[in-house]
């Protein structure tokens, strides 16, 4: 009678593969941009359009390295994009249900992260676009017609920013954005 053998090694490797890929932490950053408390609103004649700014360069900030985090912390912040695409006066707020409260010495790694990469952001600046009387706005959605003044204007942005440090696999990353404006 042949003897039969059988190797057990992938059987005993699995599981413990398994279990050390679970053992390590996963970092991650999700955005979302959101109405800042008390926004101005400007609202539009029937004869002008609202362009909202569009980013150019908008990178998520990293995870800091070295700042230690359980669970996750939720970081707002508002920023103005002036006429010309530049993000100027960057401040961490709590204004907001569920901020983390920026002067504090366990999110200060945080507020850093996102100030100093939010200060590198550039768009295409916000404009109010006003078209001849006899010119539908719809029908011109660059603004670019015979006619059209575009005029460039500031734009108060606030995004909150979650950091989070699970154990085990992957974390899905979403991003909304809320596009009213000031």
């Amino acid at each position: 009678m042949p003897i039969r053998t059988t190797h057990t090694w992938p059987g005993l490797f699995l599981p413990l593969l398994l279990l050390t890929a679970c053992s390590h932490r996963t970092a991650q950053v999700e955005r979302a941009m959101v109405l800042p408390p008390s926004a101005q609103v400007h609202a539009v004649e029937s004869h002008q359009r609202f362009l909202m700014a569009a980013p150019i360069h908008d990178p998520d900030p990293a995870f800091p390295v070295g700042a230690r985090l359980e669970g996750e912390l939720r970081l707002c912040v508002g920023f103005v994009v002036d006429a010309d695409g530049a993000v100027r006066n960057v401040a961490a707020d709590r204004e907001g249900v569920g901020c983390a409260d920026p002067t504090g010495l366990a999110t200060a790694p945080f507020v850093e992260a996102v100030t100093g990469t939010l200060r590198t952001w550039r768009y295409f600046g916000a404009a109010i676009c006003t078209f001849p009387a006899d010119v539908d706005p719809d029908s011109d959605p660059r603004c670019e017609g015979e006619g059209v003044e575009v005029d460039a204007v500031p734009i108060r942005l606030r995004y909150a920013f979650t950091f989070s440090s699970e154990r085990g696999g992957r974390v899905s990353r979403t991003t909304s954005r809320d596009t009213r404006h000031r």
